[in-house]
């Protein structure tokens, strides 16, 4: 198990921004700075954004960093001064300290934490939404951010149970899965994952903000720039595919296959290297 956090695709990321000295790089989510600290070694000017106000006050003192939603990176970018930049960072994974130690759920492993899951701490945590969503919505957004096979009954469950006790922990939610699940506990992992991913979705904007993100990045982004995107499921992978097929009049994309060179490790399997070059 992995106990710190080690960047995703870490070198062949910042290989992807094609850093060039003193020139301004934005990594827009910032998390334990692993990928920020290769852009600056590499010799970039860095500025870094996270909505995590601890991810923040943790590394303020090592770079400028800028608490806010990467959603929002060409308003932050206009306000710190970097109106036209060379390249541009996003992973959208979570860092091992906001899914082991952040307490808000994120791990289904953690079965006494609340159902929080905000990256920030606005708007609604998972709880109030377990408990208050409509059963039409519920269903919807179980069964198009989960993929899952079971989300439907899984809905099903959850609005018979909140009616009884409100769903407020982890376990809470993994009991309701467990009785529409009951089959081997590989089989129910997987469900447990999905069902996660699609709660941390809808708590977070999540599809919404990286639409808005990437296009605020095409338009701070100098020509022969680099937009790099590291995804790590299909869903916000297809939204990264579609943005560039529908902005081709303005950049290339490439996918770089980072398991072609070099073994990955387990915690990069799922993961997708995008590379967006401003022509």
């Amino acid at each position: 198990m992995r106990t710190h956090h080690t960047p995703v695709f870490l070198k062949e990321a910042v290989y992807a921004l094609d850093i060039k000295k003193n020139e301004q790089y934005i990594d827009a989510t910032y998390g334990e700075g692993g990928h920020a600290r290769e852009i600056v070694r590499n010799g970039g000017l860095l500025l870094a954004i996270d909505a995590d106000i601890e991810q923040v006050n943790k590394d303020a003192n090592t770079f400028k960093i800028v608490h806010g939603n990467f959603a929002d990176i060409q308003e932050i970018a206009k306000q710190e001064g970097c109106l036209s930049v060379s390249g541009i960072l996003f992973d959208f994974g979570l860092s091992m300290r906001q899914i082991r130690e952040g307490g808000k759920g994120f791990s289904f492993e953690n079965l006494n934490d609340s159902l929080d899951m905000r990256l920030s701490d606005k708007g609604m945590s998972a709880s109030d939404y377990l408990n208050n969503a409509d059963h039409e919505t519920l269903q919807h957004d179980l069964m198009k951010y989960s993929e899952d096979i079971h989300s439907k009954e899984i809905a099903n469950k959850i609005i018979q149970q909140r009616s009884v006790k409100a769903i407020e922990t982890v376990q809470d939610l993994l009991h309701i899965v467990d009785t529409v699940v009951q089959r081997n506990m590989m089989t129910r992992r997987k469900t447990y994952a999905r069902i996660f991913q699609a709660l941390r979705i809808v708590i977070n904007n999540e599809i919404e903000n990286i639409k808005k993100a990437l296009n605020g990045a095409l338009n701070i982004t100098k020509t022969d720039g680099k937009i790099v995107v590291i995804t790590f499921h299909s869903i916000e992978d297809r939204v990264v595919k579609s943005f560039a097929r529908s902005k081709s009049e303005y950049l290339i994309e490439s996918i770089v296959d980072v398991g072609r060179n070099r073994q990955l490790a387990q915690f990069e399997r799922s993961a997708v290297l995008r590379v967006l070059t401003i022509i």
